[in-house]
């Protein structure tokens, strides 16, 4: 593991780990380009802060790094934003090299983190909404944030350079050495980490977007990835996502075992495009889940496009079928395509779990044995008609 530190503010010190060993975040999200954790350091005339910690499995790197911005034995408090173990895992063993410290969080963080990451209850004290804790020259002001992602979590601001550090909320993937989004954009996956991280709590993360935009920070510090300097250009990016609004785009889910039903979804791209939608293809026996996810997040078209396996879905579209009953998208059209040999039945499961999820399906298309011309011509049509209604979302 390797890691870099800048001063951000003065007094403020980020130090970020670069992970590029993990293959996926919580063991389960592909991470391509590696993941970060950050934590900051915050120097005040009468106290340092540490705000957060990092997953224990890379505290050779965290103590490294943080031992060349601060001796432990100098902290006296430290902030915990929220428990999960990416987060917290280093921190009881920051309170035992630190025997002046105390550890703050929120309620539910302190009762959370007392059984999950060993938290000392007696040097424990949780913080209220609006409560503040003076470093002397510096004030920490603590903003709940519940269910971003986590029911424990909240946000801390340096009152005096107007930095917010905000844990999960805009955070990234990405192992990049740039300190901020606007220098290296391309480095930093911050949709997908919204997609597969954040969007199950869209309504609580647009709460907390709004107490952002009314605390107006010029520095937005998260727990992951870039800090953001150009606030307004990320504040608007979060507030398009958690209100579901969607862009002139089409996503095509697909499985196909003998590319019957991916002749089919060829033609309704077609329609798609005719009607001026970018259109993306993604074939569920290859792409990732939280692209799955982030596609999903920004189109306003969604065909589903399954040939039937064992009297259901393709196995692929059936793991899509279960992100879409977790992750709930709203603001969307969509259309049924699929193909058959002897039986049917891939597209009544699909039906069911969109009608579940109250999204309109504008039609539905099966057909059995290879697609011929009128098939074709049916498929293209129905892109077009998808096309029509998902102007009406824009």
């Amino acid at each position: 593991m390797s890691w870099i530190r800048a001063e951000v503010a003065p007094g403020v010190t980020l130090v970020r780990v670069l992970n590029t060993t993990f293959k996926r975040f919580e063991n389960f999200w592909p991470i391509p380009k590696g993941t970060s954790y950050n934590f900051y350091v915050v120097k005040g005339s009468e106290g340092v802060a540490l705000i957060d910690g990092a997953d224990e499995r890379v505290s050779d790197a965290f103590w490294e790094a943080l031992e060349t911005v601060v001796d432990p034995s100098e902290i006296t408090l430290v902030v915990s934003q929220h428990t999960e173990p990416d987060h917290s895992g280093t921190l009881a063993e920051v309170l035992r090299r630190a025997p002046k410290a105390r550890l703050v969080g929120t309620r539910q963080a302190i009762q959370i983190g007392t059984s999950l990451s060993s938290y000392p209850a007696d040097r424990s004290k949780p913080v209220a909404d609006g409560e503040t804790i003076s470093l002397g020259d510096r004030t920490l002001r603590f903003v709940s944030a519940p269910f971003v992602h986590w029911p424990d979590t909240m946000m801390t601001l340096l009152q005096e350079e107007g930095v917010l550090f905000t844990c999960d909320l805009f955070g990234s993937h990405g192992a990049s050495t740039a300190v901020y989004h606007d220098e290296d954009p391309d480095g930093f996956e911050l949709r997908d980490y919204y997609s597969s991280i954040l969007m199950v709590y869209s309504a609580m993360v647009a709460k907390a977007v709004a107490k952002v935009r009314e605390i107006s920070p010029r520095l937005i510090a998260p727990g992951h990835g870039a800090l953001h300097r150009d606030v307004e250009s990320v504040l608007k990016t979060y507030e398009r996502w958690t209100s579901w609004t969607p862009l002139k785009r089409a996503l095509i889910v697909l499985g196909s075992q003998y590319e019957r039903t991916q002749r089919l979804a060829e033609a309704a791209a077609e329609g798609l495009r005719g009607r001026g939608f970018e259109v993306v293809v993604m074939d569920t026996a290859e792409a990732d889940y939280d692209d799955l996810l982030s596609e999903t997040l920004e189109s306003a078209a969604l065909v589903i496009a399954s040939s039937t396996h064992n009297a259901r879905p393709f196995l692929g579209v059936t793991f899509y079928l279960d992100l879409l009953a977790e992750y709930k998208p709203k603001n969307k059209v969509v259309a049924l395509l699929g193909s058959y040999g002897w039986g049917g039945g891939a597209l009544r499961v699909v039906r069911e779990v969109v009608e579940g999820l109250k999204l309109p399906i504008v039609g539905e298309l099966a057909v059995k044995g290879t697609p011929g011309d009128e098939d074709l011509r049916a498929a293209r049509e129905l892109g077009e008609k998808l096309a029509e209604e998902a102007l009406k979302l824009l």
